[in-house]
């Protein structure tokens, strides 16, 4: 059976086929879960809401044909979530006597705000690396010195130096306090001797791996490669192939800092600074056009790190005419490209290869699971990391797949994007590049993958700054 619209689907659920059913919430049940957890702010309480918004969906759509069905559900999913805060009791927030003597003292509020400030400082501590965060704590809250805490830590006392000034500046981005030093590693002219990313593809050699696989702490941001933790920051290059399939050429480069906390509807997270150059170079590249005036942009996303989950919270982006719009995980349809997905990524069978090389994927396969260890060569640097898919539920070829290769770290080395045949396209083209083919058509020399029988094709790769060698 072909991809069957939304609209065809409510159809046969009037009729009361469950199949049905199930095929049209698998399209929507990720977007649906990060709704409903944005809304509640309860990891517990989403599957309870969940089921609730499915029970309700399936008794309307049975004596109903909604025309936007996407929207439809989403307002269900919303119904239930407020059914849910108003049967939740909510607390107030008391002050304390302690505080409020402080705040009707006016002689207090200067030493109450010099103790608020140093217990900042202090948890700010928290969020450094443990070297740098002991250096810290050694030198301001134990008082020893610089020769004393190198005796102890068994180092020359100029590493202690510079944890000590590493660790001042990643208290100072926790605390949201900007430097000159910032600035200037966020400027243009720094960007471009500090990321020599090469021009052209390095060869990519990938081979199975005899030793045992590896279960993977994914903390990053899917699939932007950077962990929401102050301090953590990554560069990435995106890749796109010739024309001729002769070379995969440099495109865009993204450089990202997690540089402070933040709260997005009330939920604490952490604000990433990212920019971005576009290469004026273009041609012969399946690409779309990009306004030359927005070819270089500094944006921002926020997202948080849970005990089991890496959760979106919201991305900034601009438009070709320069218009910058914030998109949240409140917004309809933030969900279906952000959303939140689970750290924990299993070695699991979930694809199995058929004779012909192409694959079936199990009913029971999460949205993302890792399957075979692999070596994988990047031009002269040789690592050892697990594969890792994120596929829809609903294999389409309307849809997209990611296959990404990551260390015993946790670290993204080399993602590559797989178009299925007919994403970004109508029931009759133009594609969305203009070009009336399918990707099959567009990119005859690139990789294919199949998963129940349906044809993904390569259009991309992304390389980190670890794969090529330069993460400072």
């Amino acid at each position: 059976m072909g991809f069957l619209s939304d609209q065809v689907l409510v159809q046969q659920i009037r009729t009361g086929d469950e199949r049905a059913f199930v095929a049209l919430i698998r399209r929507y049940e990720r977007s649906l879960a990060a709704l409903i957890r944005d809304r509640i702010g309860s990891v517990e309480a989403v599957e309870d809401v969940l089921q609730e918004t499915l029970v309700h969906a399936w008794l309307g759509l049975r004596v109903r044909s909604p025309r936007n069905v996407r929207a439809w559900l989403y307002q269900v999913a919303r119904n239930r979530c407020v059914d849910f805060m108003r049967s939740t009791q909510r607390r107030e927030r008391f002050v304390d006597s302690e505080e409020l003597a402080t705040m009707i003292n006016r002689f207090g509020v200067p030493t109450a705000r010099q103790r608020r400030a140093a217990k900042d400082v202090v948890e700010a501590f928290d969020h450094v690396p443990d070297k740098e965060q002991a250096a810290l704590r050694s030198f301001y809250l134990d008082g020893l010195s610089i020769a004393e805490i190198a005796a102890r830590h068994r180092c020359p006392p100029g590493t202690i130096e510079r944890r000590l000034s590493h660790g001042r500046d990643m208290v100072r981005i926790e605390l949201g306090v900007t430097t000159n030093r910032r600035s200037m590693a966020m400027s243009d002219d720094t960007k471009a001797t500090t990321v020599p990313f090469p021009n052209y593809r390095p060869d990519i050699s990938i081979e199975i791996s005899t030793a045992t696989p590896f279960s993977i702490d994914l903390r990053e941001l899917s699939w932007w490669f950077i962990v929401p933790e102050i301090g953590d920051q990554v560069r990435w290059a995106d890749y796109e192939p010739t024309r001729d399939g002769s070379a995969w050429k440099l495109t865009e480069v993204k450089d990202m800092v997690a540089t402070r906390r933040a709260i997005i509807h009330g939920r604490p997270c952490v604000e990433i600074e990212m920019d971005e150059q576009r290469r004026p170079d273009r041609e012969g590249l399946l690409t779309l056009n990009h306004d030359p005036e927005t070819r270089d942009r500094h944006t921002r996303v926020w997202g948080r790190l849970e005990e089991t989950e890496v959760h979106w919270l919201a991305v900034e982006s601009m438009k070709s005419d320069g218009t910058r719009e914030l998109l949240t995980c409140l917004d309809e349809d933030f969900g279906w490209d952000f959303g939140m997905t689970p750290r924990l990524v299993e070695d699991r069978d979930y694809l199995t290869e058929q004779p012909d090389g192409t694959f079936i994927k199990k009913s029971d396969a999460p949205l993302v699971f890792s399957q075979g260890l692999y070596t994988v060569c990047i031009g002269d640097r040789t690592f050892e990391c697990m594969r890792v898919f994120d596929i829809d539920e609903d294999t389409s070829e309307r849809a997209v797949l990611v296959m990404a290769y990551v260390t015993r770290a946790g670290r993204t080395l080399l993602f590559r994007r797989y178009n299925g045949n007919h994403w970004g396209k109508r029931e009759k083209p133009p594609h969305l590049q203009g070009v009336e083919m399918t990707w099959e058509e567009d990119l005859p020399q690139t990789d294919r993958l199949v998963i129940d029988g349906v044809k993904y094709i390569h259009h991309y790769d992304v390389l980190t700054d670890e794969a090529c060698g330069i993460r400072e």
